[in-house]
């Protein structure tokens, strides 16, 4: 890859933060964008190694990861060029940093803007999206982009009180709940999100955080619990073996139940965003469709 003309200071700044040394509160919005798209890259190359990410950012090869590995490089370094630039912009016009520096599509939300703390969020968000095929599946980069700028918005949620953060948390999941993202994925964020922000501070970072996290899953295991949400994976599973048809997408059986959960305790009217996408005609086997379908139903027959 070559740095397009014009781009040298965008270039140089995502260089300059690749030793990822750069602590405390951030004011520049390029500064923030650089450290977003480096750490995007530690999570891709599986590597916090400077020479490697200046490879990643120089566009050499990166050792010890696939073709398919290394077009997602490629792609999180050009996506950083761009915002990196775009923060510049930001600076030149003495404009503020908010979620809108690394997701020009999320709206002028806060975000964490100490770095350590900005850091983790993206390993969160990323490591969460890794571990759930899911996401890119139907979301794609732009799913990947609001993974972590809800991540670095949720931090920010951490110095609240309890009852002010879970509140806050059961709204963002009923609002991603109802576009496909049983409140269970969210879950799974934050306890992630937790975990890696005790890696780096101290528990006064960690806040209200674990708080929130409990709440939703207090709330799914009212109606789905997780040995439920295990017997539907089995049984998802099982089924795509019989037919000898893969799933749409892994963990199917836990996603269904996890949106059954979602519509036994009020946060969706219906589980038809995530059914209508898992069982697309266009997409999805008539015979994979109906077994899915099929366990959908044993899994109301379980859940409370």
């Amino acid at each position: 890859m070559t740095t397009p003309a014009g781009a040298d200071d965008v270039h140089e700044l995502l260089l300059a933060h690749a030793d990822r040394a750069t602590t405390g509160p951030l004011d520049d919005p390029a500064v923030v964008a650089a450290v977003v798209g480096v750490e995007r890259l530690v999570v891709a190359t599986g590597s916090t190694d400077t020479r490697v990410l200046r490879d990643a950012l120089e566009g050499r090869p990166v050792a010890g990861i696939d073709a398919r590995q290394a077009a997602h490089v490629v792609e999180l370094v050009e996506e950083a060029h761009t915002h990196v630039a775009a923060g510049l912009i930001r600076r030149d016009a003495g404009q503020p940093v908010d979620a809108g520096v690394v997701n020009p599509s999320s709206g002028g939300y806060e975000i964490t803007t100490d770095a350590d703390l900005l850091r983790a969020a993206v390993r969160a968000a990323q490591g969460s999206i890794n571990a759930m095929p899911y996401y890119g599946a139907r979301y794609g980069a732009r799913g990947s982009r609001f993974a972590t700028t809800d991540s670095a918005w949720l931090i920010s949620l951490a110095g609240l009180g309890e009852d002010r953060a879970v509140g806050q948390v059961e709204w963002l999941s009923r609002v991603l709940a109802a576009r496909g993202m049983p409140s269970w994925l969210l879950e799974v964020h934050l306890d992630a999100l937790v975990a890696e922000v005790r890696s780096v501070a101290d528990e006064a970072a960690v806040g209200s955080l674990p708080a929130a996290a409990l709440a939703l899953a207090r709330a799914r295991r009212r109606h789905v619990g997780d040995d439920l949400m295990r017997s539907a994976d089995e049984w998802a599973d099982a089924r795509a073996a019989e037919l000898g048809q893969p799933l749409p997408v892994p963990r199917a059986g836990a996603l269904m139940a996890a949106a059954v959960a979602d519509v036994r305790a009020g946060v969706t009217r219906d589980d038809s965003s995530l059914m209508d996408w898992l069982t697309d005609p266009e997409r999805v086997p008539d015979a994979v469709a109906t077994a899915l379908r099929e366990v959908r139903q044993r899994i109301l027959d379980h859940a409370l």
